[in-house]
């Protein structure tokens, strides 16, 4: 079923490490950690966390959450790979609403990572994650035949696409709403950062508007603005990449998450980073929290 790597880096210890790592986190810290195993390039640790929050999404079954990290690690590690998509079919045969949405914030979540760390990593984590969802929670598809496409005699994004674009009047509205997210998120630094982007190579400052900014950092139908910031943040501390870190921890307060959620999943990501064999130069960038 997995044909990702084989060395497991997650056991039941670790994962209940990460459930109860940080009281603010209690509602994200899934997704945090998965984002940042996918982008250390460890996607094969994703479906253990999918399966673990999954399991915990009840609020009755928190009371046991050692047995079901250990029952997570049975089920996702069992060699028998039929068997496995049998098991996880049949335990979510009937899946509740949150576990619906927790699955749809793992995709875009995934998602979200790609521009800022790779789409490749994205794909491998996305895939992973599909391999170990229940047949009813995957998206329904239909296929679609590039040649016919490219011919205009079909759409080439259907039903899959998340936001339907049909005239440039609709596309203008995603440009808006993605340069409002890009206000909100840098704030007094707004002007300075476009246009040190802009001198560099104007194609950089349009490519992150029209088509990361626009279509998915500003797209909150699935992630809020808080959540996705999160895991932006979750996205950049693997990558050693402090001066893009610190304009997000920045823009994360900017756009209405608290310190201390904030420092919780910048020191998340780094322990999932540290898991992974992850080093930094020179160290990972923090907000120093203002005196009152």
């Amino acid at each position: 079923m997995n044909s990702f790597a084989t060395h497991s880096i997650l056991n039941p210890q670790r994962l209940i490490q990460l459930y109860q790592f940080h009281p603010k986190l209690k509602n994200i810290w899934y997704l945090v950690a998965a984002t940042s195993f996918s982008v250390c390039n460890e996607p094969q640790e994703i479906p253990k966390l999918y399966h673990y929050a999954m399991s915990l999404s009840d609020d009755h079954a928190k009371k046991y959450r050692v047995t079901l990290a250990h029952k997570t690690m049975e089920l996702v590690n069992n060699p028998d790979h039929d068997l496995k998509a049998r098991l996880i079919n049949e335990i979510y045969s009937n899946p509740s609403t949150p576990q619906l949405k927790l699955t749809q914030k793992f995709r875009d979540a995934l998602l979200t990572s790609g521009p800022l760390a790779g789409l490749p990593r994205a794909i491998n984590g996305l895939s992973s994650l599909k391999e170990y969802t229940p047949t009813v929670l995957l998206p329904k598809t239909p296929q679609i035949d590039p040649w016919e496409a490219a011919m205009g005699r079909e759409e080439p994004c259907p039903a899959t696409m998340r936001e339907q674009i049909h005239s440039m009047q609709d596309r203008t509205k995603i440009i808006q709403r993605g340069l409002n997210h890009w206000n909100s998120l840098y704030n007094k630094v707004s002007t300075r950062v476009v246009n040190n982007m802009n001198s560099s190579y104007p194609d950089l400052w349009y490519y992150a508007l029209v088509h990361v900014y626009g279509p998915l950092l500003s797209f909150v139908d699935v992630l809020n603005a808080q959540e996705k910031s999160l895991i932006v943040i979750a996205s950049l501390v693997p990558q050693d990449v402090n001066p893009q870190l610190r304009g997000h921890l920045k823009g994360a307060l900017n756009i209405g998450c608290d310190f201390e959620t904030i420092e919780a999943t910048r020191r998340l990501s780094i322990l999932v980073s540290q898991w992974c064999g992850i080093t930094w130069r020179d160290g990972i960038v923090q907000l120093t929290k203002k005196k009152k």
